[in-house]
């Protein structure tokens, strides 16, 4: 029973603190030593001959020396290796934090600075090894655990090999996880430190976008789109394009070295942020539909509050105020102002609400909170229908009762435009804190694709509300415009 069982008369097993394919691992207590540990305890596939038992016995427990050897304080610590019921157990270092995978997972995207100074620290575990000769072969999110304190400590290497290891798996053998390894190893050719980094890279994607750039649901489409495709980078904030296309370069030759990708990420880190909230909405479905929404850097127009202090947008009429206010009525061409983005293209908002701006979404909020413009800009990922089933499928999560009103063609200047109209009574508010939980809403959205750029143009406001501001919602969506070369 758990708290115990004795491992090696010495090891005693408290709980169970996950199972993967290859392994279980346990919170454990060093009986002997007086500390706590960690033991895995490794599963060997069931039926294997004799003599093939004693070979992974004794390549798992040469495996567990090679880490050992490695010190560093973002490698996990390897204790002892131990054999028990005719299968290894090795002992590491306790580590109470979660994985970069399960943060990911129960959060939402990392900050852009905390995916850079988790970066940095696995590259400098990664030279260490490589230095030593070791290939750890399976990076990804949840061999990644990262403290409170922000200490980012890469474990289990249990397919971790020497280099120059006689019993390296043969060519053609699959070991890792498909959605990281690099296009080399699916492949199935030679292989290097090059690919610990090709890993890393994918990893850093999947802690901003929330998935590998390579992930398609299944081990053979993964495989494929690793050698095949290209990462989307137009989905990433832009401070990190420099060091992620560096990793994930396909040649291994080509590919950033440790200290390159160090010397690409480090001023990313080193950059102030102003964060409104690690998980401040849930909108960025074009980004990352997977993901909630990633923070972005100051200084380089990603993030800024605006007053928007831009020239007024003429109308022909003078549209009502979306919400009561108690200063009197703007003149005609008082009631809207343009805004240029950063990306270069413009739109009308209403003068009186107040916008901010975060990677690829800009946002404006009426006074009274009960109306709310949206700009969402990234790639054309996949044609108009599908990317609207993907914004329905991840609204969902957080909305009750939602039902689309009506789906029409729009007709512009610049490129095709799809506008659906929906209802919804707001739940989790926690992805976009402007909603009331509880109260019904309606909202207009469209979306457009000029060549490879998509963007989505949302108005919401309270149902009881909605009826006074069709011609104002009219106007201000009408009047944007893509940037310039779209």
């Amino acid at each position: 029973m758990e708290g115990e069982r004795l491992v090696a008369r010495r090891y005693q097993l408290k709980r169970k603190l996950g199972q993967g394919a290859m392994g279980v691992v346990w919170e454990g207590h060093d009986t002997l030593l007086d500390r706590p540990v960690a033991v895995k305890e490794v599963l060997l596939p069931l039926g294997l001959p004799v003599h093939e038992l004693e070979r992974q016995l004794l390549r798992t427990g040469r495996e567990a020396r090679t880490a050992a050897r490695l010190s560093h304080r973002n490698i996990v610590a390897i204790y002892d290796v131990v054999e028990e019921d005719g299968r290894p157990w090795i002992v590491m270092e306790l580590i109470a934090a979660p994985s970069l995978e399960q943060l990911v997972r129960e959060q939402g995207s990392m900050p852009v600075r905390e995916v850079a100074a988790i970066g940095r620290q696995i590259l400098a575990a990664l030279d260490t090894a490589h230095a030593a000769g070791v290939l750890h072969r399976d990076v990804k999110p949840a061999n990644i655990l990262v403290t409170p304190e922000g200490r980012a400590v890469l474990t289990d290497f249990g397919v971790a090999t020497a280099e120059a290891d006689p019993e390296l798996p043969v060519v053609g053998t699959l070991t890792g996880s498909p959605a990281f390894i690099a296009p080399e190893r699916a492949e199935g050719r030679d292989f290097g430190p090059p690919s610990d980094l090709w890993s890393l890279g994918a990893t850093l994607y999947a802690a901003v976008l929330g998935k590998s750039p390579f992930d398609r649901g299944t081990m053979i489409a993964t495989v494929a789109a690793v050698i095949t495709e290209e990462p989307d980078f137009g989905r990433l904030h832009p401070a990190l394009h420099p060091a992620l296309s560096a990793l994930l370069r396909r040649d291994p030759a080509e590919r950033a070295t440790a200290a390159e990708a160090e010397r690409l990420l480090a001023p990313v880190e080193g950059e102030p942020a102003k964060e409104r909230g690690r998980r401040r909405r849930g909108r960025t479905w074009l980004i990352a539909v997977a993901a909630v929404a990633a923070v972005a850097l100051s200084g380089t127009a990603a993030w800024s509050m605006m007053s928007l202090n831009g020239p007024a947008l003429p109308m022909a009429t003078a549209s009502p105020s979306p919400s009561p206010s108690p200063t009197p009525s703007p003149t005609p061409t008082s009631v809207f102002k343009r805004y240029v983005s950063p990306a270069g293209w413009t739109i009308g908002y209403p003068r009186a609400w107040t916008g901010s701006r975060a990677e690829g979404y800009t946002e404006w909020l009426s006074r009274d909170g009960a109306s709310h413009l949206g700009v969402e800009e990234a790639s054309a990922y996949a044609p108009a229908r599908q990317m609207i089933t993907d914004v329905e499928v991840t609204r969902s999560r957080d909305l009750r009762d939602y039902r689309r009103l009506r789906t029409d063609r729009v007709s512009t200047s610049y490129g095709s435009a799809i506008e659906w109209e929906a209802v919804f009574t707001a739940g989790d508010t926690r992805s976009q804190p402007w909603l009331t939980s509880g109260v019904r809403y309606r909202e207009l959205n469209r979306l457009i694709t000029v060549g490879a750029n998509a963007y989505l143009l949302t108005w919401t406001s309270e149902q009881t509300r909605w009826a006074n501001q069709t011609v104002a919602m009219t106007r201000v969506l009408g009047s944007f415009r893509p940037r310039v070369g779209s």
